[in-house]
């Protein structure tokens, strides 16, 4: 076998766990939310109680992705597999420096950069911003809020995106702020 030979088959191999582990993941998740979802509805038609619980704290209000994210991704542990993937390395945050801008950072990138999620969440804003042009927020599933700046998306609203995909593309410059219960962190000094 060739060294080439050699590669292609690792390369597809790879192809496959990722996949398969991604499959089981969305799988996970989405049996873990259909039991759920009947369990509420089995409960609420015998409780009165519960039923107006549901009606009046969970259908009314806001509700929090992080939390609700958490509960699914400790019950769905079970179906992930550790696949490290170090193909999706952004070369221009590595040799960019970021710099204090408003309440956040601004990386300087080349044209037509991608621009890679941080952390994981759920997307729930895309839309102009005052000083930060089309800007996408995130809802991490660790609780925080991550604006990304000056980002022409490849997301739409209320998608779930990973760590390390790509959540668009920059020109020049993207803006990164990070807010913990609606305050900016100061990402600078973080490290």
């Amino acid at each position: 076998m060739t060294y080439e030979e050699y590669k292609s088959t690792k390369n597809n191999s790879t192809k496959k766990r990722k996949s398969s582990s991604f499959l089981k993941n969305i799988l996970g998740k989405f049996f873990t939310i259909v039991i759920f979802v009947m369990l509420v509805v089995i409960v609420s038609n015998y409780s009165e109680s519960f039923r107006n619980f549901i009606i009046n704290d969970v259908l009314n209000n806001t509700m929090d992705f992080s939390k609700v994210n958490n509960l699914v991704d400790s019950m769905t542990s079970i179906f992930k597999t550790n696949v490290e993937d170090s193909t999706l390395n952004v070369a221009s945050i590595k040799d960019s420096k970021p710099e204090k801008y408003k309440d956040g950072v601004k990386y300087t990138v080349k044209e037509n950069e991608n621009v890679i999620v941080k952390d994981s969440g759920i997307v729930t804003f895309i839309g102009k911003k005052d000083g930060y042009n089309n800007t996408i927020i995130v809802q991490q599933s660790n609780g925080y809020y991550a604006w990304y700046g000056n980002v022409k998306e490849s997301v739409k609203l209320y998608d779930y995106v990973e760590s390390g995909s790509i959540l668009g593309t920059a020109s020049l410059e993207y803006y990164y702020v990070l807010l913990k219960d609606d305050k900016p962190v100061d990402i600078l000094n973080e490290n």
